[in-house]
């Protein structure tokens, strides 16, 4: 019984935090983590009230938006950079931004949603397609025009995935179902039956036609991407929070009771499956033959593909962020302490460290 209120207890704290970001009322400072993304010169750090700019070569501050701090504007949602050179960030504030990677200033800003943004968008072609937890899918312009928009039942928390083969979207939602929508018209091609549990992380897409995706019914399932309909699934300890990777016909994810697994996408077989520290509440991230990923301790590990652990780092925070590599950096993004963004070598080795200024 001990055991079981152990593992409840950091669920419903992680519960609390972003169902608290599902109501109504004017924005507040984020309670939840980091968003992070990175290219070849530059760290992305969506948190609080600021979006970060970090140099990865030593760490300094390039910029930050808004460059005042305004307890009207927070962020949670990890930015994404569109091949047009446009850095895309939505904000607790019900708003989408567009803005220059190089100096931070605010090319656009999309404000048709109704509640706050906690998946990050997708950019497919000329289309952005960002989840909003006002349970609504707005696709827009590279300019922010709306161009139509898809409401599901309930809200929606992951990152759409694209298949450029039927010009189509998936989409998960806390409705239990996964959706397939046209990106052309926002209308809907299929939904899943009831899969058991809320989906908030983004699917996995195989060149096999096939969908991978978690729930909240402690289950990883494949999903027909023709149809809808369920190859197989196979159950898991804990919830599945953070999409899986695959990679070479092998699943790669974890779930809130700790667990971090490999499964055979063919059929769902354990591959292998360990135990680190804590809930994993994102999905991991695979780079240079490893694969790293953070737990809620504040850990964050690299294992090889057979599951032995090859390095871990305590980071004295907590990490709900995926890792994101960049050259031969590896960058981790806690809450809880002072420093915002770690660096650390391939080989586990910190580089530096980010501390933000008052």
């Amino acid at each position: 019984m001990n055991r079981k209120l152990t593992q409840l207890f950091p669920l419903l704290i992680l519960l609390s935090i972003l169902l608290s970001a599902c109501t109504g009322g004017a924005a507040t400072t984020a309670s939840s983590w980091p968003g992070l993304a990175a290219d070849q010169d530059t760290a992305y750090v969506a948190y609080n009230q600021h979006v970060h700019a970090i140099s990865l070569a030593n760490g300094s501050e390039k910029w930050r938006f808004p460059a005042e701090s305004n307890n009207q504007t927070t962020f949670y949602a990890s930015p994404v950079l569109s091949p047009d050179g446009q850095l895309l960030v939505g904000g607790y504030n019900n708003i989408l931004y567009s803005l220059n990677p190089q100096n931070g200033t605010e090319n656009w800003s999309f404000k048709n949603a109704k509640n706050r943004y906690i998946g990050s968008p997708l950019v497919a072609g000329d289309t952005i397609l960002a989840p909003n937890a006002d349970a609504n899918l707005y696709a827009v312009d590279m300019k922010g025009n709306l161009r139509w928009s898809f409401k599901t039942e309930d809200a929606q928390w992951a990152t759409p995935v694209a298949d450029p083969d039927c010009d189509c979207v998936y989409l998960s939602s806390m409705d239990h179902s996964l959706y397939s929508i046209s990106i052309q018209t926002g209308l809907q091609k299929w939904k899943t039956d009831d899969l058991g549990g809320s989906l908030v992380g983004k699917p996995a897409y195989g060149t096999d036609n096939t969908l991978y995706v978690g729930t909240f019914a402690k289950e990883l399932l494949a999903i027909d991407a023709a149809n809808g309909q369920i190859i197989w699934r196979t159950p898991t300890t804990g919830w599945v929070w953070g999409g899986p990777i695959l990679s070479e016909g092998k699943l790669y994810f974890g779930d809130l009771s700790g667990a971090f697994y490999s499964l055979d996408a063919s059929d769902g077989e354990v591959v292998w499956k360990i135990q680190p520290d804590g809930p994993i509440s994102e999905s991991p991230l695979l780079a240079e033959e490893s694969i790293y990923f953070s737990s809620q301790a504040g850990t964050l590990y690299a294992v090889d593909l057979s599951g032995n652990i090859r390095w871990s780092k305590p980071t004295g925070g907590k990490l709900n962020t995926t890792p994101v590599s960049s050259g031969e950096l590896i960058l981790a993004a806690p809450t809880g302490i002072d420093e915002l963004l770690f660096a650390f070598s391939l080989n586990g080795d910190q580089k530096w460290a980010y501390i933000p200024q008052k």
